[in-house]
């Protein structure tokens, strides 16, 4: 936990210098960004002891795509394999320092308590598409115990749906060695236990595997519920609910 804390304010502290550069002298941010956070995740995995493997052909920016989400070790993930940014929920804003940094690393923040939030978040999902960055949704609306995929909300998919933008799709799997606590308890993170008692939890594996799954077709439609209904089928055929047990 340590190593992962100082790894992380290490790689923003080179972040943040060559940000402000590139700010004063308004020059593009996201190839810099792509290639720091695929530094800095990458250090996580290697820390963590954890092993990504890859199934299918990750999209290239621009694009949008829709996962399932278990765990915040999902960001480390599609860091390391994707030029993205994300949509959080707000409270992830106030973060001590954390909050600061999802801000000028171009997260996106909605509040899912206020209904009328969908229009200003699917605004900028548009505005921040571009040659140098996708944009990673999970539209369950919150991590789940990695047994099913909890039903896709459609609100956030208006904007891809009414561009025609087409909409890639991704499943992530979870394991822990066989000596280790389940993934389902020491990897998803979908009850109330605070961050860093979590993380503590997931810091006692030796070894984690992970298996991220790219759909082999884009999915395209301009009504968003419909689009929401293939994409959770996409899914569910690609899926593989985590054990109770490791067999690793």
């Amino acid at each position: 936990m340590v190593a992962v804390v100082v790894h992380t304010l290490a790689c923003y502290l080179v972040y943040f210098t060559v940000f402000l550069f590139l700010k004063l002298f308004r020059f593009p941010i996201e190839p810099w960004k792509n290639h720091l956070l695929k530094f800095w995740s990458a250090g996580v995995a290697f820390i963590f002891n954890m092993k990504i493997r890859v199934e299918g052909t990750p999209p290239k920016a621009p694009f949008f795509l829709v996962s399932n989400h278990v765990s915040y070790m999902d960001i480390v993930v599609f860091y390391n394999l994707l030029d993205a940014t994300f949509v959080a929920k707000k409270e992830v804003k106030s973060w001590p320092f954390l909050g600061f940094m999802a801000i000028t690393l171009n997260v996106i923040f909605i509040d899912r308590s206020r209904k009328r939030d969908v229009t200003r978040v699917n605004e900028l999902q548009t505005q921040r598409l571009g040659p140098n960055q996708g944009i990673v949704l999970f539209p369950e609306g919150k991590t789940s115990d990695g047994s099913r995929i909890l039903p896709l909300r459609s609100p956030l998919l208006e904007s891809p749906a009414k561009s025609g933008v087409p909409i890639h799709y991704a499943t992530v799997y979870y394991e822990t060695d066989k000596n280790d606590v389940p993934a389902g308890e020491s990897v998803c993170w979908h009850s109330d236990t605070p961050l860093h008692i979590h993380m503590y939890r997931l810091a006692q594996n030796r070894r984690i595997f992970c298996t991220v799954r790219f759909g082999d077709e884009s999915v395209i439609n301009e009504d968003r519920k419909e689009l929401a209904g293939r994409l959770q089928e996409g899914m569910e055929k690609q899926f593989v609910p985590m054990n109770e047990s490791n067999e690793n």
